[in-house]
């Protein structure tokens, strides 16, 4: 137990300390995979624009094409003349360059033509032949947006480990990207407990429990873009779990164990974690609740990652979402930050902790504010009302209605 931890860690020490003393971040295996079907991976490299975007000057308006300075003191009273020098048609370029006093007609999207800086809209213009009547002064920029303004070449459109979500194949198609490079992270999941039977299991019998926490963690894993693969429930048996243990050790990058962490429970996790090569244990318990018997260790030469999930619903949850997501992201380069988005919100009511330690608090959020829900660490709905947790700081036990809180919604 070379790197074994006899005294619980806060969250943020641990996972620093565990990054450290498995060498994060390491090569992940990738592939490559169109656009369409890389949808919810990630990508495992930055992504750069191959060209600026927009790749020319665009017009943000139907209506006219000019410089601006030709429109100063432009009014419906006091209107400006300019010739008509063209049409800007789409899908070309304009075959011409406003001269001194013209202007041009262009649409939505159109190309702007040489010397032209701005766009007056057409409802603010009278045509009358060959001459175009400014009832309205423009700004240098107005109604128009310019080659590169939104994208340079070269810029990041998505960060190495950073989710193909709903919002990338569009931006990356503007770029002409159809393919991408993945991370084929694999993560095998082992559901531990005499009591624990599958989820198809009819009547239940006295005494036991169906397995929920592999479809918490399956679940979780999939919204940020990690698919999993489970190995099913074995028994406290250390020669069962072992050899379902060295399996998924052999498949998997990641391999995650719920249930048999708890103290005095029949847990053989942390031999087994500690048989991993050098630095194996690295951490049994986490000072956060819930979810403080969260073990950690594993393999540098192998590249494996080993975790020991609490076996309460609630708990296994929280493990998964504050630990098991950044060590993975921290293990694939993308950094050790924690999932999901942070906000500072009024508390709807108050809200009392234990101090001492991160105290995770599920909480429903609405216009009112952040409302905390009761919820113990064996609770499998508390989630299904929740928008996120709560965190309370190890020096912060009690906040009183509409003090600000930190959120994190997932």
């Amino acid at each position: 137990m070379s790197g074994f931890v006899e005294e619980a860690r806060s969250i943020d020490d641990c996972l620093s300390f565990v990054a450290e003393g498995l060498g994060f971040p390491w090569n992940v295996r990738r592939r490559t995979a169109s656009v369409a079907d890389a949808l919810f991976s990630r990508s495992s490299i930055d992504i750069r624009a191959p060209e600026p975007y927009p790749p020319f000057t665009r017009s943000l308006r139907d209506g006219y094409a000019l410089d601006h300075s030709n429109t100063v003191g432009a009014s419906a009273s006091a209107p400006v003349f300019l010739r008509l020098a063209g049409e800007v048609l789409m899908g070309s370029a304009p075959s011409f360059k406003l001269a001194q006093d013209e202007a041009a007609s262009i649409p939505t999207g159109g190309m702007l033509p040489e010397n032209a800086d701005s766009v007056v809209m057409a409802e603010n213009t009278i045509t009358a032949g060959d001459w175009i009547e400014i009832r309205s002064s423009v700004q240098s920029g107005e109604n128009i947006i310019r080659a590169a303004e939104e994208i340079a070449e070269g810029d990041i459109l998505l960060r190495k480990g950073e989710i193909i979500d709903k919002s990338a194949p569009g931006l990356l198609a503007a770029f002409g990207i159809s393919s991408v490079s993945v991370m084929d992270i694999r993560i095998g999941i082992i559901s531990t407990g005499d009591e624990i039977l599958p989820i198809g299991t009819s009547p239940l019998p006295m005494g036991f429990i169906r397995d929920s926490n592999t479809l918490i963690i399956q679940s979780v894993l999939s919204k940020y873009g990690l698919p999993s693969t489970s190995y099913g429930i074995v028994p406290d048996i250390w020669e069962s779990l072992d050899l379902c243990a060295e399996k998924a050790i052999h498949d998997c990058d990641v391999v995650l164990l719920s249930g048999g962490s708890s103290v005095g429970a029949r847990d053989h996790t942390a031999r087994l974690i500690d048989s991993l090569s050098i630095p194996g244990l690295l951490a049994r318990g986490i000072n956060m609740t819930p979810g403080k018997p969260t073990i950690i260790g594993g393999s540098i030469g192998d590249r494996k990652l080993f975790i020991g999930l609490p076996g309460h619903p609630l708990s296994c949850m929280v493990a998964v979402l504050f630990v098991v997501l950044p060590l993975i992201g921290a293990m694939c380069g993308a950094g050790c930050g924690t999932a999901g988005k942070y906000c500072m919100l009024p508390l709807a009511e108050d809200v009392s902790g234990r101090s001492g330690s991160d105290e995770f608090i599920p909480v429903r959020v609405d216009a009112k504010g952040a409302h905390p829900l009761a919820a113990k660490s064996g609770y499998v709905s508390a989630m299904r009302r929740a928008d996120g947790f709560i965190r309370l700081r190890p020096d912060t036990e009690t906040l009183r209605k509409r003090e600000t809180a930190e959120v994190w919604l997932w």
